[in-house]
């Protein structure tokens, strides 16, 4: 059996060496050789479209790439359980997460795929025929902050990697692992060049394609995320300068300006808050978030750790409140429509009415039945993006994901300010209170949030309940070095009115050796001699 083995293996090995030549010319082995390619602008727009095919989505749908799929992956953090016949992104909490995980292979080898398509157009887009050469320039900008992108994004998932600045040849396939400080640097340098030939904004048609604001939210993003908070600082005001984007804010008079974010009507060129998406990328959110009474999956529901973040409308936790109002809380946590919109406009809990259903998951015979297969497992439902527009069309929804929105880029702004001391800087107050504001909340209690330390409180609690479920949370908690207070431990669901008190859902486990960062792939250590994996992996 096992000469059987090794004869297959060289077939294998024979095969893949015999195609080098073709794969140095063509992508698709039935496709036209780059001779015959890269000749017209169309070529160039077909290939560059090609390049954003490794963008995020919100949730599992109809994607090249739906390992990485942001709401999902909020199960990974304490925002949510994940449960359903597709992802693993709940092991990793549960400390079950190995080196040929799902995910974790799904996010490194489609980045690099992708890594490859950007470098590939780079490499050949100059031979190409079009018009207007300010426009060519546009192009291969967009393809160089994609790129930059992806290593972005491998970088926050698994640390250092390789940095691949062009397609590779076979004899190079064994690259190895850059220092943290190389890594930073290819990547500010990418998003720095392509800023250049970038514009500020795109009509309505292109304004998912890459601006220079995309750019420099990039840089914040890669800089708060390594403590560089000076340069955090001049990236997020490189953006907050340019006067393209603003906190969005409802055509509807009657609809939460927080609320109409995720929904239909911010689809539209009205929403200046997106700063970077992907078009139509919450096609199945209803059909994977909603309850089960409405033909859905619940794959991905709160905890109560998310829950009892909320302030309450006067601006105060339900800690502060003390233990009576806890306990109130905590059985009824929109007692009296009393907590922070934002609540409302992104969890469902029991009692609450959704399109038409009066969600109960305690009652035996109830549709919801808490723990039963496609309902929800802690008794709660993520409500962010459900649009009761597409309960009709579960599967075929059509709207945008935002991957970078702007009041993100405020709150890493805020935060830089906060770590570098200057916390009493007026643009701290000044934005907390735009989001905040924005969403129907108090100004910040400036009596109360009067220290650093407070303020830093005020920032990461934001952070949490501004951008909950959209993927940022995981990488906050890496920052922060918070994993160990709140990655251990039982994770707490809705209250059960029969036990009076709040379900167990399950024991999470983290160790700090080896959890801050994701394995690097068991496929790709078996095919790179000078890949080195993550301590602990």
């Amino acid at each position: 059996m096992r000469k059987i083995i090794h004869i297959l293996l060289l077939i294998n090995v024979m095969a893949l060496l015999s195609c080098n030549k073709d794969f140095l010319t063509r992508d698709n082995p039935t496709a036209t050789t780059d001779d015959k390619w890269w000749k017209l602008e169309s070529d160039l727009k077909a290939a560059l479209n090609v390049a954003y095919g490794g963008l995020p989505c919100g949730t599992l749908g109809n994607y090249d790439y739906i390992e990485n799929s942001r709401m999902h992956l909020s199960g990974a953090a304490d925002e949510s359980v994940h449960r359903a016949n597709f992802g693993d992104w709940q092991n990793y909490p549960l400390g079950l997460a190995t080196n040929t995980a799902w995910s974790a292979t799904g996010v490194y080898t489609q980045d690099y795929k992708f890594i490859r398509n950007a470098s590939r157009f780079l490499e050949h887009y100059e031979g190409a025929y079009v018009e207007n050469p300010d426009l060519k320039k546009r192009y291969a900008a967009e393809a160089r902050a994609l790129r930059a992108w992806y290593h972005l994004e491998l970088f926050l998932f698994y640390g250092n990697i390789p940095i691949v600045d062009h397609s590779l040849l076979p004899d190079e396939a064994a690259a190895v692992r850059a220092t943290k400080d190389e890594v930073i640097s290819f990547i500010t340098t990418e998003l720095e060049k392509a800023a250049v030939d970038l514009p500020p904004s795109y009509s309505d048609d292109d304004s998912w394609r890459m601006t220079k604001g995309s750019c420099y939210a990039m840089q914040s993003i890669l800089y708060i995320n390594t403590g560089d908070y000076a340069k955090t600082i001049e990236a997020s005001r490189k953006l907050i300068d340019l006067g393209v984007y603003q906190l969005y804010r409802s055509t509807n008079a009657s609809v939460n300006n927080y609320a109409g974010l995720f929904s239909y009507e911010a689809v539209g060129s009205n929403n200046k808050e997106r700063i970077f998406f992907r078009r139509n990328a919450q096609s199945e959110v209803f059909f994977r978030n909603a309850p089960k009474s409405l033909g859905c999956q619940s794959a991905t529901t709160p905890t109560a750790a998310i829950v009892n973040a909320y302030e309450t409308l006067q601006g105060k936790t339900i800690f502060e409140l003390g233990t009576d109002s806890v306990a109130v809380y905590t059985a009824s946590p929109k007692f009296k429509s009393n907590r922070d919109p934002r609540m409302n406009a992104s969890i469902l809990v029991p009692g609450d009415v959704f399109v038409n259903r009066t969600l109960d998951p305690f009652t035996d015979g109830s549709p919801d039945k808490i723990g039963q297969p496609q309902s929800t497992f802690t008794g709660f439902w993520t409500k962010k993006y459900l649009d009761p527009k597409d309960a009709s069309q579960i599967y075929s929804g059509s709207q945008n994901f935002m991957i970078i929105r702007y009041a993100e880029i405020l709150l890493n702004y805020v935060e830089a300010l906060i770590e570098t001391d200057a916390w009493q800087n007026p643009d701290v107050v000044k934005y907390l209170n735009e989001i905040r504001n924005r969403a129907g909340m108090p100004n910040v209690d400036v009596a109360v949030y009067n220290s650093k330390d407070k303020m830093r409180e005020l920032l990461r609690r934001e952070r949490q309940v501004e951008l909950a479920f959209e993927g940022p949370r995981l990488f906050d908690i890496r920052r922060w070095k918070i994993a160990e207070q709140i990655l251990n431990g039982p994770v707490y669901g809705a209250y059960d009115p029969v036990a009076k008190k709040p379900i167990i859902v399950e024991q999470r486990t983290f160790n700090p050796q080896k959890d801050y960062v994701w394995p690097i792939p068991l496929n790709e250590l078996n095919a790179n001699r000078n890949m080195v994996q993550n301590p602990g992996w």
